[in-house]
Order: C-alpha cells, then sequence, then structure tokens
C-alpha cells in the first residue's frame, strides 16, 4: 500500500517562514522595550575615550534565588554581562537557549571578582625568563613558555549577590584583566571587591 503524500506548496513554505521571522522580531522588540524598562539604555562606545561595556563569557556555577524571586538560569550556561545607563544585562546560553536576566544597580549588593593564584618559575635562559628579566610584563612574557610548569594560574571567579539572586561563575584567569577592566568600567564603587589571590 503506498501513502501519497501532498508537497506544500512553495508559497506557503515561504509565507510561514515569514510569519516565524516576524515572531522572531516581534519578541526581541518586546525584549528590549522590557529590559530597558528595568534597566535602562545600553551603553554606547564612546570612541574618543573607549571602554569596556561588555564582558567576555563566563560559566554559571551556582544559581540560587531568593526572597521567592522566579528567576532562574541552568548551571553551566555561558553568560556575558553588558552595561546599562541602570545596571547590567546579563545574557545566557546553554544548548542554543538564550535567555537574558535584568540587574538593577540599585540591587546589587557586591560584585567580588577573584584572580585565580599563579605560579612563575620559569627555566633559566628560556624565552619567557629572558623577556622577564628585560623588564617585560609577565603578562605578556607568559605567551613566551616552552614548557607549561613556567607559567600557570588557575581560574577566576566570579560572585555576584542582589536582592534577588546569589551567583557564582567561573573563566579562564588568563583573560581575567580584560574582565577586571569591564567590571571597573561600571563605576560601582565599594559594591565592586577585587581580591588578587597573589
Amino acid at each position: 500500500m503506498f501513502a501519497i503524500v501532498r508537497d506544500e506548496p512553495r508559497h506557503c513554505s515561504y509565507t510561514k517562514r515569514w510569519q516565524q521571522a516576524e515572531k522572531r522580531t516581534q519578541r526581541e522588540k518586546m525584549n528590549s522595550r522590557t529590559i530597558e524598562k528595568n534597566i535602562g539604555k545600553p551603553t554606547k562606545i564612546d570612541w574618543k575615550k573607549p571602554k569596556a561595556i561588555g564582558s567576555s563569557s563566563f560559566y554559571l556555577k551556582s544559581f540560587k534565588a531568593k526572597n521567592n524571586s522566579t528567576e532562574f538560569i541552568k548551571e553551566n550556561s555561558k553568560c556575558s554581562f553588558e552595561k546599562y545607563s541602570g545596571g547590567i544585562l546579563l545574557r545566557s546560553n546553554l544548548s542554543n537557549k538564550t535567555s537574558a536576566l535584568t540587574i538593577k544597580e540599585s540591587e546589587i549588593e557586591y560584585i567580588k571578582l577573584i584572580r585565580g593564584k599563579e605560579s612563575v618559575e620559569p627555566l633559566t635562559l628560556s624565552p619567557m625568563w629572558i623577556m622577564l628579566k628585560l623588564g617585560v610584563s609577565k603578562l605578556i612574557a607568559r605567551y613566551f613558555r616552552i614548557v607549561l610548569g613556567e607559567y600557570s594560574i588557575d581560574e577566576m571567579k566570579l560572585k555576584i549577590e542582589t536582592k534577588n539572586q546569589i551567583m557564582e561563575f567561573t573563566q579562564n584567569g588568563y583573560i581575567f584583566e580584560r574582565q577586571l577592566s569591564f567590571f571597573k568600567n561600571l563605576n560601582y564603587g565599594e559594591k565592586l571587591i577585587i581580591e588578587m589571590n597573589e
């Protein structure tokens, strides 16, 4: 027995795709309006004095809701932060499922950035050893190591506590300074805590 399969007319397929794209656009506009209502407008780059307005990615290790908050992000999500006029936007991605969490500056209790413990043991006369002797920063010289044991740094940690959430993140210790630049540019004063772990 044979089943007859009717092909969908091509114009119907195009119509469906257009409708789906239109719905996505409407959702994005709605999300944008909601975000701006909560934390203001996104910060624009000042090309005269360029500063970081977004972070590199972090990996979420724990998320605890407080005060019966219904907002939730799954662990191991890849997350990044964007600076807004009234707070920060946390974007997350796990298995291509994206979400966004607005965090008002007034609701932030603290942001703690912890630098990983580093080990600097260059081999005598190695490129890294020579560069350090010449006064080159270890942040540059470490890329010229010839064996792993010459330089290592533990992963960095980020802890954020707000009135509604407690979140902990991790990331490669090599990009600590890049992340530090972003969080300093938030200008949150004593709310930002830096632990160098030296």
